[in-house]
């Protein structure tokens, strides 16, 4: 079975009245750009990512949908044992203690390494320990911050989907060096783009340094007309594919902070400023560094 798209997920989300680990509603009105993604069960997925856009979050909800409606059996991989104490502790223990109807589907088994949603299991793995890639079996394996995990424990955990009739992956994190990582499986995807519209000129576009950022004025700007582009100019938009379904295997997104209608102008300026190269490449533009960063766009 190959869902390619399943926007149940939307109405689940809904009647369950879900809230984030902060006891906040899913705000889709600043997270537009994932709305998409929410729905997106492609049984091949990557993303180029930014930290803190909402992205954990949706993978927790996400993994915990498809074992109780489709009853898959999910790996879900950070770095290392550390990290994923952390985060169970910090994101997804808390989701669940917000939300009656997900401690219900969790009741029989929770721990910080599995959660049992009815006959079905979650586990959370870290890869720095090869023996962890060898112990259970999968149907959806998710890898989480990727580009800081171990690269052949990544690769072991692909023999646990040997024998399942789904085999899903999906990739994501903040990208490293080109070659490592999701970059790999970038350059097989469709590489969709979040692209907007300017409200002077109606040119369509997707945000991109430095042609986006006007660095006299600290905002936001068309790259065409250089019109100043609002909160919600970046905020309203559609994801657009660079490549068509039959050259992709991959479903792909590319969610830099350039992105976040929360994140002014002036904020990536400093960070342009006062940040390393690496930094402000693989954090903030969301893309490989090359070196000198003249291979981004």
């Amino acid at each position: 079975m190959k869902t390619l798209s399943d926007v149940s997920i939307h109405a689940w989300l809904l009647e369950n009245k879900i809230t984030t680990e902060r006891n906040e509603p899913l705000d889709f009105k600043k997270h537009l750009y994932l709305f998409d993604i929410y729905s997106d069960f492609s049984p091949k997925l990557v993303c180029y990512k930014a930290a803190q856009i909402g992205f954990s979050t949706m993978a927790i909800l996400k993994t915990i949908y498809a074992a109780h409606k489709y009853g898959m059996e999910v790996v879900y991989t950070l770095p290392t044992q550390g990290d994923v104490y952390d985060f169970v502790r910090a994101k997804v223990n808390r989701v669940i203690a917000l939300n009656p109807s997900l401690q219900k589907l969790t009741a029989d088994l929770n721990t910080m390494e599995q959660k049992r949603i009815g006959t079905n299991m979650i586990y959370y793995r870290g890869t720095f320990t090869e023996k962890q890639a060898l112990m259970v079996t999968s149907d959806w394996n998710v890898h989480d911050e990727e580009d800081r995990s171990d690269q052949q424990v990544i690769q072991q955990y692909h023999s646990r989907l040997q024998h399942s009739k789904y085999a899903w992956e999906h990739h994501f994190s903040n990208p490293s060096v080109e070659g490592n990582g999701v970059s790999r499986y970038w350059a097989e995807s469709d590489q969709k783009h979040w692209f907007i519209h300017c409200p002077k000129c109606n040119r369509e576009q997707f945000l991109m340094w430095p042609d986006s950022v006007d660095p006299e004025r600290k905002c936001y700007q068309c790259k065409f007309c250089h019109a100043e582009l609002s909160d919600n100019d970046r905020r309203i938009g559609r994801w657009a594919k660079k490549k068509s379904e039959t050259q992709a295997e991959f479903s792909g997104y590319w969610v830099s902070l350039l992105m976040a209608p929360w994140i002014p102008a002036a904020e990536i300026l400093n960070l342009f400023n006062t940040k390393s190269k690496v930094y402000f490449c693989n954090f903030v533009l969301v893309l490989p560094y090359f070196g000198e960063c003249n291979k981004v766009t």
